[in-house]
């Protein structure tokens, strides 16, 4: 069965839990036409319908009832199968899913806590988008992320990640900032709107370009701005340092990121964002018991740094997420 893969069967269950393609494409953060195209794949391969169409959605087939009982059967037990595994040796890494945003200042202190509890542990960090991030862990793709979210995000994040036994916390409350140099014009100002950054030179990291319904989507910004896009938090602040241009940056980024330029830079408060200008430093995992011994240490690094941190330069501790 070349279709027959275990997300596709998952993406299933979804359908049958939503009535709806669309908001089960939603909810995987999948196409519309992506999820349709599996479907009818799928269909085709067993010989049967297991939705039919109407207008306000699909119905589960007599047929789709039997095939739907069968898999859920068949992922429990592959689940089980794959806990068995994840029991197994140290050799195997502990993956941590980390936001380019957060890596640069994360990635170093975490590994040394990491290696001082676990000395033969192995652990490996993989860059992924915040909504990538979401999107592996509850296909049981990686099983432990760290990134941000917007309160609307977060919320909608939540609500899916229950259904499929994701753990979501949060870690630290933050914001975004303008960052430029200490000579920039801007560099005086208590707190800048967003409506003022025209025509300046951004440097921007890539998620700025691509999440059109982000805070600060660098397009929605003021008028006859020019935009540069660097793949690293570090050559980001270099730009604004040497070649005078300005970017926008959370707090965790700014003040526990790298620090070579940290004297020669400002961080000034945006307000006049499109929503309110929060974000949250969260923490995405599947069940502790599911998971390895490896994981788990990570799990236990991760939470003992951010406890108590001061992300955005103001308190704001870590609290559950509750969806």
């Amino acid at each position: 069965m070349n279709h027959m893969r275990m997300e596709y069967l998952r993406y299933l269950l979804e359908i049958s839990r939503h009535r709806s393609i669309s908001t089960a494409a939603q909810a995987l953060y999948l196409s519309q036409t992506s999820l349709s195209t599996t479907v009818r794949r799928i269909e085709d391969e067993l010989g049967f319908h297991i939705f039919s169409r109407t207008h306000s959605g699909v119905e589960i087939t007599a047929e789709g009832e039997e095939a739907l009982a069968l898999i859920t059967e068949i992922l429990t037990r592959f689940d089980k199968i794959q806990r068995l595994g994840k029991l197994g040796s140290a050799a195997t890494p502990a993956v941590l899913l980390l936001s380019p945003t957060i890596s640069d200042a994360l990635s170093i202190p975490l590994s040394q806590m990491f290696l001082e509890r676990l000395p033969e542990g192995n652990l490996e960090f993989h860059i992924a988008s915040g909504d990538e991030i979401g999107s592996q862990i509850i296909n049981s793709k990686s099983n432990i992320g760290v990134t941000y979210y917007s309160a609307d995000h977060l919320s909608e994040y939540c609500s899916i990640a229950s259904k499929y036994l994701v753990e979501v916390s949060v870690l630290c409350r933050d914001q975004l900032y303008l960052l430029v140099r200490n000579s920039h014009p801007l560099a005086g100002r208590a707190q800048v709107s967003i409506g003022e950054l025209n025509h300046l030179n951004f440097a921007i990291l890539p998620h700025f370009n691509a999440q059109e319904d982000s805070i600060a989507y660098a397009k929605s910004l003021g008028t006859g701005n020019r935009y540069t896009t660097f793949s690293s938090v570090a050559l980001l602040k270099q730009a604004v340092l040497q070649n005078d241009m300005a970017s926008l940056l959370c707090g965790y980024a700014i003040h526990h990121g790298s620090g070579a330029y940290r004297d020669q830079l400002k961080a000034i408060p945006l307000v006049g964002t499109r929503s309110k200008n929060e974000i949250a430093i969260c923490l995405l995992h599947r069940n502790k018991q599911s998971i390895s011994h490896q994981e788990n240490v990570l799990l236990e690094c991760i939470q003992d740094y951010f406890k108590d941190l001061d992300c955005a330069g103001s308190p704001g501790p870590s609290h559950a997420c509750e969806p």
